[in-house]
C-alpha cells in the first residue's frame, strides 16, 4: 500500500515515465479515483478506458441480471462455437436472426472462432464501450476552466451516471448512445460536421432505432438556430402523456426498409405496447427509489434549460454560441419526451440528459452566473443527489469483488466465476 501511495504521489508530478500503467497493474480502481480527481492529467482518460476493459475482465452475472441482453449476447457463443460457421453461414445466421444490427453480430462471429467463453465476448464489448464513454466524458471535462466548482462537481457526477460504464449490460442500445454522442458533442460545440459520420452510422451498425434521432438532427441541419421554435416545441412535449402508436407503425411500415419494419415492430407492435404498459404499471411496486431516480436529474434539467432561456432572452441572439447550443439541446430534448410516451422510448432521455448534461457542465464551469440560477442550483442539488446514490447503487450488479480490490493479476483466477456485489451483499 505504501508503494501504491508513492507511485500516486509521482503521478502527481510531470514526467514521463509509465507509474501510472504501474499502480493500474498493482490497483486498477484506486488509480482511476486518482485520475478522476486529476482529470486533467494527460494519461486520465486512457486510465478509464483501461479500467472500462478490466471491468469487462471481472465481470459478473448477479442474480437479478439474468435476464440482461448481455447474457444471451454470452449464450451465443458457446452454440456458435459449436456451429464453427464459414463466412457464409455467418450470413444466414444473421439474415434469420431477424436482426437489423451488423456489430452485434460480427463480433459474437469473431469471438467464437476462438472460444466458447461468452466472457471473452464481455472483454471485446468492454474495449468498444470503455473507449467511446471515456472519450465522451473528457470531451467535457478537457473544456472546463479553472478550479472546479462545487455545483460543476455534481454536475460531472451526474455526467458520468446518465449512461454509465454498467449499461454496457445492453451493449447494442448503449454502445449506439455513446457512439451517437460521440459524433454529436463535436458537432455541436465545434460545428465539426464531419464528425456526424458516427451519428449517421449507428442506426445501421449498432442499433436500428437510432434511425429515429436522427430525425431531431436533420431538422436542425435544415432549419437552423431557430430557438423559439425549439423552445415552444420543447414546452409542448412537456405536455404529452401518449404517442399515437398506430399512425407510427403506419409510417414505419410505408417508408422503412423491411428489415427494419420487422425489427421494429418487436419493440412498437400494439401487442407489445400493451404489454410493456402493463409491466410498467407492475414497476410502480419496486422500491420507491428505482421507479423515481431518474426525475431527480430529468426534472432539474428542464428547469434549467427553461431558466437559462428565459435569463439570457435578451442576450442569447448576440452570443452564436449559447444560440447554437441551447436550441440544440431544446429540439433534441422535445423530440426525446415525445419517444418518452413510447414504451423503451424512455431510453432516449438518457441521451437527451447526457447532451444536456455536457451543456450545462460547461456552462456552469465556464461562466459567471446569475444569482436565480445559482439559487436554483442549491435546490437541485439534493435531487442530483438522490439520482447519483441510486446509479450508483445499480453498479452492484455487475461488479465484482474483484472489480474493486483486484488487479489484472488476480483477476486471471476468477476470470468468468465473480460474484456481483449485489449477490455478496444479500447473501450476508
Amino acid at each position: 500500500m505504501r508503494f501504491l501511495i508513492w507511485l500516486l504521489d509521482n503521478m502527481a508530478k510531470p514526467h514521463k515515465k509509465p507509474y501510472h500503467l504501474v499502480a493500474f497493474l498493482i490497483q486498477p480502481f484506486f488509480t482511476l479515483l486518482f485520475y478522476l480527481k486529476n482529470f486533467k492529467k494527460p494519461h486520465a482518460k486512457n486510465i478509464m478506458w483501461l479500467f472500462a476493459i478490466f471491468y469487462g475482465f471481472t465481470f459478473s452475472v448477479g442474480i437479478e441480471s439474468q435476464g440482461a441482453d448481455i447474457v444471451a449476447y454470452m449464450s451465443d457463443i458457446p452454440k456458435l462455437n459449436y456451429l464453427n460457421l464459414d463466412l457464409n453461414g455467418i450470413l444466414v445466421y444473421y439474415a434469420s436472426s431477424n436482426e437489423a444490427d451488423i456489430l452485434r453480430t460480427l463480433l459474437a462471429f469473431l469471438v467464437s472462432k476462438f472460444t466458447a467463453n461468452g466472457f471473452y465476448l464481455v472483454i471485446v464489448y468492454s474495449i468498444i464501450y470503455g473507449y467511446f464513454f471515456s472519450r465522451n466524458m473528457w470531451y467535457v471535462l478537457d473544456r472546463l476552466k479553472g478550479n472546479t466548482k462545487f455545483f460543476t462537481k455534481i454536475l460531472l457526477f451526474t455526467l458520468f451516471l446518465a449512461i454509465p460504464l454498467w449499461n454496457m449490460n445492453g451493449f447494442r442500445f448503449w454502445t449506439a448512445a455513446h457512439v451517437f454522442i460521440y459524433g454529436l458533442l463535436p458537432f455541436v460545440f465545434e460545428q465539426n460536421r464531419r464528425s456526424l459520420i458516427w451519428c449517421f452510422v449507428t442506426p445501421f451498425v449498432i442499433h436500428f432505432s437510432f434511425l429515429i434521432i436522427l430525425i431531431p438532427l436533420v431538422l436542425y441541419l435544415v432549419l437552423g438556430n431557430k430557438i423559439k421554435l425549439y423552445y415552444v416545441f420543447f414546452i409542448v412535449t412537456l405536455f404529452f402523456s401518449e404517442f399515437n402508436i398506430s399512425q407510427f407503425n403506419d409510417v414505419v411500415n410505408t417508408y422503412a426498409p423491411q428489415q427494419m419494419a420487422e425489427r421494429a415492430r418487436v419493440y412498437t407492435g400494439e401487442e407489445k405496447v400493451a404489454e410493456l404498459r402493463e409491466e410498467g404499471r407492475l414497476n410502480q411496486h419496486q422500491a420507491w427509489h428505482a421507479n423515481y431516480y431518474g426525475l431527480g436529474v430529468k426534472i432539474p434539467l428542464m428547469v434549467f434549460l427553461i431558466m437559462i432561456y428565459w435569463s439570457n432572452k435578451k442576450t442569447i441572439y448576440k452570443d452564436e454560441y449559447l444560440l447554437r447550443l441551447l436550441s440544440f439541446v431544446l429540439l433534441f430534448y422535445g423530440f426525446a419526451n415525445l419517444l418518452n410516451t413510447i414504451p423503451s422510448g424512455g431510453r432516449f432521455t438518457s441521451i437527451a440528459n447526457l447532451l444536456t448534461l455536457s451543456f450545462m457542465t460547461l456552462y456552469f464551469q465556464n461562466n459567471i452566473i446569475k444569482k436565480n440560477l445559482l439559487l436554483y442550483s442549491r435546490l437541485a442539488t439534493p435531487f442530483l443527489l438522490f439520482f447519483i446514490v441510486v446509479a450508483l447503487r445499480l453498479s452492484w450488479n455487475s461488479f465484482s469483488v474483484m472489480t474493486v480490490i483486484g488487479n489484472p493479476i488476480t483477476a486471471i483466477f476468477t476470470f468468468g466465476e465473480n460474484i456481483s456485489l449485489n449477490d455478496i451483499i444479500k447473501g450476508l
